[in-house]
């Protein structure tokens, strides 16, 4: 059995110094790999649909290799979501989506979802632009895409004391929360303008 993208990457990170996590992914190049690292980093290149895990059946029961397929495999159809992108209806691009992670080992699926909401170095810290750029050194920009922090853990905050009725206004703590798009629709609300 080949050795997986994620069973690659945790090899990785078990690797002590940096010449040896390049030798690493050098020993184990491949498209899917290069795909992988270059679409997580690459600001050009982004997946073209909403972030975070879509509602999939996860089998984590299913032992590896025994998938209806491989993260090798189905890499040769990420063309459909990675943008510049196929012009699908994007329901039909987010069951497509779904329909391949259910194929796949959940390590590769969890891997996939990483890589499509940019949080690869979430999971392994030490795969960074720098460490791809000396494995291969032609695979990315000069400039790489932003890579979202990890959440922090925040204290609970308390509740504030609802208010209601004609002319109440918003909470604070509760627009804080809140998207922009949710902000101006809440204070267009509050203003009569809806």
């Amino acid at each position: 059995m080949k050795t997986t993208v994620p069973q690659i990457l945790e090899m990785v990170e078990k690797a002590k110094t940096q010449e040896d996590k390049v030798k690493i992914l050098q020993e184990y190049n491949s498209p899917c790999l290069r795909g992988c690292l270059n679409i997580n980093y690459n600001p050009n290149l982004s997946f073209g649909l909403p972030e975070g895990e879509p509602p999939f059946k996860k089998d984590t029961s299913r032992p590896l290799g025994t998938a209806e397929s491989t993260l090798y495999t189905e890499y040769k159809r990420f063309y459909i979501w990675v943008r510049p992108q196929t012009p699908l209806p994007k329901m039909k691009l987010e069951s497509l989506f779904i329909q391949m992670l259910e194929g796949l080992h959940h390590t590769e699926a969890a891997l996939v979802i990483a890589v499509k909401d940019r949080k690869l170095s979430h999971t392994y810290p030490s795969v960074t632009p720098e460490l791809v750029r000396a494995a291969f050194p032609e695979l990315l920009p000069e400039k790489t895409a932003d890579i979202p922090s990890l959440p922090k853990k925040e204290k609970k905050a308390e509740k504030p004391k609802k208010e209601s009725g004609v002319g109440s206004k918003p909470l604070p703590a509760a627009l804080n929360t809140l998207g922009d798009l949710e902000k101006q629709l809440l204070e267009q609300q509050l203003k009569g303008g809806m």
